[in-house]
């Protein structure tokens, strides 16, 4: 029996998602292979494709012929078995996927050298991981401390792999830390066996480092979060660093996380995984007590000697001045040492509630959500819209909302330190780099903030309530990771001083050193809720009749629908070791309604922004 060739068409419709056999021309026979790009007429529409595999048809018709073999074979079959697999996770097609795993074809540079791979390496110095106890394989779930490089560390794991005989890819929020991460492997290793896969690059590049990393000439990737899909070949090590970071996720369908792709992929292809942060995201927190990663972080003695000072602190009248009496002592001392970081949230409107008697934020006291005014000025939660009547920690019934910038910040300090440098490192002012010892005082948004060689002499770390406040489900997990990124910045002996109340959980995660249990009592709460991760989650929105008519004979746990600001939204929920159920009805209720043409409703599956919108 003749091959035919089973494409997956790229195409937006759910209900297409499945493969169609196609004839394959004599001419096209040694060049249509698994895993090539081709063009197909498809109800009387030429349109693009892939080979997924060659085989018999059962198809006892005429078959439409491949029109065209558009390249070489670029997805490899280990890809395609990935992005089946994150399709099902997020409950989206196969065609959403592959657009994320292969970049845009440039067929000028597919005729070209790519080159061999650099001799390998000798074994890195791996000194400093003695005090992470890292397993051999499987997932790790790593605290790095704040005065460690992940960079190096991430680096010499990356070569030690190389330099027996594996390929590692390690994936970054960010170009920032991709040129730090590029700068520690290539003081280790020939830059040439480097690959770096980045959303800033041409497609011109981006394609020849897709054709290099395939043809074995690249065996260590780093980049962002699609660099998770990188084609290496004998991979043994994954990484993914600070994996709390939102950018991880990607904003277009299916709306795939890097970190959830790389567990799929070391568990799919036995490579070691470790996730890593400051911080432990409630996620990681997850797999710890389903006994899927490893706890890896400092023992209690050694961090018991290696201890980051951080203070927490707020004055009566800290509301009205923002900037507190201590935290003028603290910046006037340590200035002598050196600079100073001021760090401050992003600028903009209030973005949610406070009490005004206490100043803990208000939560919801039903699912934990954060409270946002309704349009009628109701205080409602942003998740399941129960009306917030009493704060949780006093009982008072008087909210304020809140909101600051850098700006601001930035003028007090000048007024209250006239003779000292004061510059501004934010999105609005320009984001700056590093800063060298002739700055006196930095003020800087959160992922804004320079770098000082030796670090700098103290941290002040203004209106937390802000980040506090948000209505987002990730609140807690987001500011306790923004925090740890700037102590991350400090000189060992620096002091770190938050004006925020002492007695909230995520304060004394940081003034105790101890973010693993802020991690778990952040999961266990959600969990008590019925929220990710403990729980899956699919966000359902779109106009009020389509919503509703989609939750037909739907019969699992939902909270809604519910009328919001964009529309009608509904929350699917399940737990997470019993969520395939709910998945699969999901992509069955896609393709059905897609194959109806009813209006659309958008699907999300564990949004990152839960309750933020």
């Amino acid at each position: 029996m003749t091959d035919v060739a089973r494409v997956a068409i790229e195409s937006p419709l759910p209900h297409l998602d499945r493969l169609f056999d196609f004839a394959i021309p004599e001419e096209l026979g040694e060049v249509a292979l698994p895993g090539c790009r081709v063009r197909v007429r498809f109800h009387g529409r030429l349109v693009n494709g892939w080979i997924i595999e060659r085989g018999p048809s059962e198809f006892e018709g005429t078959l439409q012929p491949l029109q065209r073999v558009s390249g070489p074979p670029v997805l490899t079959s280990e890809i395609i078995a990935l992005s089946r697999r994150v399709a099902a996770r997020y409950a989206g097609t196969l065609a959403d996927v592959l657009r994320f795993a292969v970049p845009p074809r440039v067929a000028a540079v597919e005729g070209r050298e790519h080159g061999s791979a650099p001799p390998v390496p000798e074994p890195p110095d791996m000194d400093g991981w003695s005090s992470y106890p890292l397993p051999a394989d499987g997932a790790a779930s790593w605290i790095c401390h704040p005065h460690d490089d992940p960079f190096d560390l991430l680096a010499r794991a990356a070569v030690q792999t190389l330099a027996t005989g594996g390929g590692a890819v390690l994936v970054v929020p960010d170009a920032r830390d991709v040129r730090r991460l590029h700068t520690a492997l290539t003081a280790l290793v020939d830059p040439a066996g480097v690959a770096v896969v980045s959303a800033e690059a041409s497609n011109r590049v981006r394609y020849r480092t897709h054709l290099q990393i395939l043809a074995g000439a690249r065996r260590i990737v780093i980049g962002t979060r699609s660099a998770v899909f990188a084609p290496v070949a004998d991979l043994r090590l994954l990484v993914v660093w600070d994996d709390g970071d939102d950018v991880l996720a990607e904003p277009q369908t299916p709306g795939w996380h890097a970190r959830e792709v790389a567990a799929v992929r070391s568990w799919q292809s036995g490579a070691r995984l470790i996730v890593g942060g400051f911080t432990r995201t409630a996620t990681t927190a997850q797999w710890l007590v389903d006994e899927t990663a490893a706890d890896v972080q400092l023992s209690r003695q050694v961090a018991r000697s290696r201890r980051y000072q951080v203070m927490a602190q707020v004055e009566p009248d800290a509301d009205t001045r923002r900037i507190p009496g201590r935290a003028f002592a603290l910046i006037r001392n340590a200035v002598e040492r050196g600079p100073v970081l001021v760090q401050v949230p992003r600028a903009g409107a209030a973005t949610g509630l406070i009490c005004a008697q206490c100043g803990h934020p208000i939560r919801c006291a039903r699912c934990g959500g954060g409270v946002r005014p309704d349009r009628s000025g109701t205080p409602r939660c942003r998740l399941c819209h129960e009306p917030a009547h009493a704060c949780g920690s006093c009982g008072s019934r008087e909210f304020v909302g809140v909101g600051a910038g850098s700006r601001r910040s930035a003028e007090e300090l000048q007024k209250a330190f006239p003779a000292l440098a004061v510059v501004r490192s934010d999105a609005e002012s320009g984001v700056l780099d590093s800063v060298g010892d002739a700055t006196a005082i930095v003020v800087a948004t959160p992922g804004a903030e320079p770098r000082v060689i030796g670090g700098y002499s103290a941290l002040l770390v203004l209106d937390t309530e802000v980040l506090l406040a948000r209505s987002a489900l990730r609140a807690r997990e987001e500011a306790a990771r923004r925090w740890m990124a700037a102590v991350s910045l400090t000189a060992p002996h620096a002091t770190t001083l938050l004006v925020a109340p002492q007695d909230l959980a995520v304060v004394q995660a940081l003034v105790r050193n101890d973010l693993g249990t802020l991690a778990a009592v952040e999961r266990d709460e959600r969990a008590a809720a019925h929220m990710p991760p403990a729980f899956r989650c699919v966000r359902l929105r779109g106009t009020s009749e389509p919503v509703s008519q989609w939750l037909t004979d739907y019969e699992g746990e939902v909270l809604g629908p519910l009328e919001t600001v964009e529309g009608s939204q509904a929350l699917l929920l399940a737990p997470h070791d019993r969520a395939s159920g709910m998945l699969q009805f999901v992509q069955r209720r896609q393709a059905e309604r897609s194959k109806a043409g009813s209006p659309p409703v958008e699907v999300r599956v564990d949004p990152v922004d839960l309750g933020e919108n």
